[in-house]
């Protein structure tokens, strides 16, 4: 997900000379700027951070907007009920590709 919106932020990171010559490695074969390669693997990295937490801190509202959805009946999908219905590709077995 790339923001075409202005950048505006400035980080200053100190790296030692071995962290620098491997980035600088890798940019200078990929062709990318150093500051798009930091700044999108650090993005990735932070987005699978937040991915991995188990702990989510909600206000009142949004905790209650939760609570009155799983509280809710299921939605009956019959494309869901037929994909669970059939053997999965692991099960069928046999070794086409």
């Amino acid at each position: 997900m790339e923001d075409t919106t202005t950048k505006t932020g400035r980080w200053s990171i100190r790296v030692t000379a071995t962290q620098d010559a491997v980035v600088r490695r890798v940019i200078e074969e990929s062709g990318e700027s150093l500051n798009d390669y930091v700044v999108r693997n650090c993005v990735a990295a932070a987005e699978n951070d937040l991915a991995d937490r188990r702990v989510f801190v909600v206000d009142d509202a949004a905790w209650a907007q939760l609570q009155a959805l799983l509280d809710a009946p299921p939605v009956y999908r019959p494309e869901v009920a037929k994909l669970l219905t059939n053997p999965s590709v692991l099960e069928k077995g046999g070794s086409e590709r």
